[in-house]
């Protein structure tokens, strides 16, 4: 791979330094894979590569130009960036058509149709889009369908499915693998985590998610995630007040909201990785490596069909849980729900999961 810092990811740069040769780019990409895989990191580094002064190989920034080091420190003038906001649910519309006395004057879609400063080209990355509402996404169709002469925009998110459907016609799609248990190790290692546990145990639990291993070395969140799996491996989980267990880990942030929804997502997050982990053992016929999931399957329904339908729909139930996050229900006004749920899907009960 020849940017060093950006590991397993050599199919997405092949992708566009092949593009870049041909002088094919495109105007709209969406990058979707996990957290904490290097997605950002690879934009930034990509856009780096399209504004230096002195790149003479495709894909090769020079590192040492005034532009490659204005988009290190993020202060080059044709280089946009935006985010949620830690407060908010959603990326605000203000982000995209400026506030409500300077519509369409400010704003990501009045920037990036401005002349480029100095680069010769306006790239935007919209950090986060899982969290564009339709508000923000319709704000975005005249960039997409009609987007200016020498500009890149870059969305960054974890799912093809997370994305509006409008997002996702309108862009070229580039898939981005988790990390290998060696190189989320390896990362791990050139950090300073307070944690008592292992950087091997970090990694093999991470998903291949740097940002996830770091969750994981706050000792209450790797505890929960083995009681959470533990419960979903008895197709019961809302029994023994569970619900209030998950309940507590969520409020032990504190009274912040924001961190309040991120913990919950993340209680989504690892049930999700939980039931894939039962899929593809089902689907794959290899044994079990994990107990949990041993003791999951052993519970499930005997017909493969059914036993990859309950799990699917589980998924589903979940995915829905996690959208739910965004908006003002209160947190045990979701969980309960949807324990209810996982627990009839599982054994093979019809659920709607359209409410």
């Amino acid at each position: 791979m020849p940017w060093p810092e950006i590991l397993n990811h050599d199919a997405p740069f092949e992708r566009f330094r092949r593009t870049l040769q041909n002088n094919r780019l495109a105007s709209t990409y969406l990058f979707v894979g996990p957290d904490g895989i290097g997605k950002r990191v690879f934009a930034l580094k990509l856009a780096q590569a399209l504004l230096c002064e002195n790149v003479s190989t495709p894909l090769m920034p020079c590192e040492t130009c005034s532009a490659c080091q204005q988009v290190v420190a993020q202060t080059h003038p044709d280089l946009i960036r935006i985010s949620k906001p830690a407060d908010k649910a959603f990326i605000p519309l203000e982000a995209f058509i400026g506030d409500a006395e300077h519509r369409r004057q400010r704003g990501l879609c009045h920037d990036i149709g401005l002349k480029p400063y100095r680069g010769g080209r306006k790239i935007a990355i919209i950090d986060d889009a899982d969290f564009l509402n339709i508000e923000g996404a319709n704000s975005l169709l005249k960039t997409l369908e009609e987007p200016p002469p020498m500009s890149l925009l870059i969305l960054l998110g974890s799912s093809e499915q997370k994305q509006l459907s409008t997002i996702v016609s309108r862009s070229q799609i580039v898939r981005f693998e988790p990390l290998t248990e060696q190189h989320v190790a390896t990362v791990l290692q050139g950090l300073e985590l307070e944690t008592t546990t292992s950087i091997e145990a970090l990694a093999a639990a991470s998903g291949g998610s740097v940002a996830r291993a770091i969750e994981l070395s706050d000792e209450e969140v790797y505890q929960f995630r083995a009681t959470l799996r533990t419960a979903m491996a008895s197709l019961d989980p809302g029994r023994d007040n569970f619900g209030k267990e998950i309940l507590g880990f969520v409020e032990s942030v504190g009274k912040d909201t924001a961190m309040r929804r991120a913990r919950l997502r993340m209680v989504g997050d690892f049930s999700i990785e939980f039931f894939e982990a039962v899929m593809h053992t089902a689907v794959s016929c290899v044994p079990a490596t994990d107990s949990d999931v041993e003791d999951a399957l052993d519970r499930l329904p005997e017909d493969p069909q059914l036993k990859a339908e309950a799990v699917a729909v589980a998924i589903e139930r979940t995915a829905l849980m996690q959208d739910q996050v965004g908006y003002n229900a209160s947190p045990i006004n979701i969980i309960l729900p949807w324990l209810k749920d996982l627990a009839a899907c599982l054994r093979g009960a019809p659920i709607s999961t359209g409410v």
